[in-house]
């Protein structure tokens, strides 16, 4: 067998190694039967990272070998050359079919990373045009006020595995309305270090509650819930330089505990300061899953962070929330079936120059697929002001999205928005989104 075969062997090999101890301990654990292929169970990033390690392996050793089969034809080609030259080639000696060439490319392209664009656009119908407060003074600028289409934002994605623990991930928002090219996320994350610890450094969204990390394009609605605008942000979220660590727990009161803790400089700009010099913000999260039957699991997840809300760092905020995520998905039919509901509480303590201020606020989402191609969804949100609490917004609203594929999503939205210091609000909103390339709309 030729060395480079030998090695793509030892490759594959290495790789069915490597997951099955990963199987071996799903079992060891005891968790009901249908667990060790639940996406959501944190064990298989590590065989996802590793899998692709393995194929980047496999490209180069099979760009080696092309390049070994090249020199080897070069070589013969010359000595037959030479034995022609001194007369000692012979009629009978010549080959009996003709020379077959090869490319000597050696698919430098297969080892770069996968580069994605995605775009989000959009267009509403409002009445009022423009929002105003109880005094007449606007509370969106004038730009986005009106009835009107906008480009949201191209996502440029750059994501490669570097090798089966680290991986390398950069998000860049490319805004329409002349604003300059942001960064959303640019982070390097190792996986499975010693004692089961997750590593991630740089600069990326922060894992409080459940939709804080998703970007806009991944949301079920067109829109982030009004509690996480109040409270977190809007588009940009709760982000920040630092560091995340995460462990997988052992099986404690559920099938899975996962915990998370973030120390990060930076902020929303709204329960913390935006001053990415001098503020610093801890969080910590622990997720719990339950694996209910085949068809169904429960996720119920615990959040708090702590920071300071002015820039001169003389007043603190915190923030607690709990969030709780139930699906329902048929083996075998989930491309068709689905049902999810997901749920998320949260509550501000603020200290303030005239005295704390404590507010809440949180939302109820369903979401069902009717057949490959439609979902509905219906959202209900109550939030106060983290300001002040005297001051809420309720709202509702149902969504109807088409799949033309995985690459191309078109939604439409309708909702009304109550606000107790502003005009009641109704909208009507269009919003299509496609993606080229690997990166896709799935959630992160």
């Amino acid at each position: 067998m030729p060395r480079s075969s030998s090695h793509i062997a030892l490759i594959i090999i290495a790789g069915i190694t490597w997951i099955q101890p990963v199987n071996a301990q799903v079992r060891a654990r005891g968790r009901p039967p249908g667990l060790e292929t639940r996406q959501a169970i944190p064990d298989t990033t590590l065989i996802e990272g590793k899998i692709q390690y393995l194929e980047q392996r496999l490209r180069q050793l099979e760009a080696l070998m092309t390049a070994q089969q090249e020199e080897t034809r070069r070589a013969s080609l010359r000595q037959r050359g030479q034995q022609q030259a001194r007369g000692q080639g012979a009629a009978g000696q010549r080959e009996s079919s003709p020379v077959r060439f090869q490319s000597a490319q050696r698919q430098m392209n297969q080892l770069n990373p996968e580069i994605s664009m995605g775009g989000d656009f959009m267009g509403w119908i409002r009445s009022p045009e423009t929002v105003r407060d109880r005094d007449g003074t606007p509370l969106e600028p004038a730009f986005a006020a009106g009835n009107r289409f906008w480009f949201r934002e191209a996502e440029l994605s750059i994501i490669a595995p570097l090798d089966p623990y680290t991986r390398g991930k950069f998000f860049f928002g490319i805004p329409s309305d002349g604003g300059e090219l942001a960064i959303e996320e640019a982070y390097m994350q190792w996986i499975n270090l010693p004692t089961g610890l997750n590593l991630k450094i740089g600069f990326f969204r922060n894992q409080f509650g459940q939709l804080n990390r998703w970007h806009d394009h991944a949301l079920p609605q067109a829109d982030r819930p009004h509690v996480l605008q109040t409270f977190l942000g809007g588009e940009g979220g709760l982000a920040g330089l630092g560091g995340s660590f995460n462990w997988t727990l052992p099986g404690l009161w559920s099938h899975v505990n996962d915990l998370t803790v973030e120390f990060i400089s930076g902020g929303d700009g709204i329960s913390y300061a935006d001053n990415f010099s001098r503020n610093r913000i801890l969080l910590g999260r622990l997720k719990n899953y339950w694996d209910l039957s085949a068809n169904t699991y429960l996720e119920l997840g615990v959040s708090g962070s702590y920071g300071h809300n002015d820039s001169a760092r003389q007043y603190t905020t915190r923030l607690g929330g709990i969030d709780l995520n139930y699906r329902w998905i048929p083996a075998g039919r989930g491309h068709y079936r689905s049902l999810e509901v997901r749920a998320e509480a949260i509550g501000s303590w603020r200290e303030t120059l005239a005295g704390d201020v404590q507010a809440w606020g949180g939302y109820l989402s369903i979401q069902n697929r009717l057949n490959a191609r439609f979902l509905t969804s219906l959202r209900v949100d109550y939030t106060q002001l983290p300001e002040n609490a005297d001051h809420d917004l309720k709202a509702i609203g149902a969504t109807l999205d088409y799949w033309q594929s995985e690459f191309v999503v078109f939604r439409i939205q309708i909702d009304r928005i109550q606000r107790s210091f502003a005009a009641t609000e109704n909208r009507l909103i269009f919003q299509a989104i496609w993606a080229m390339g690997p990166h896709k709309h799935e959630a992160y």
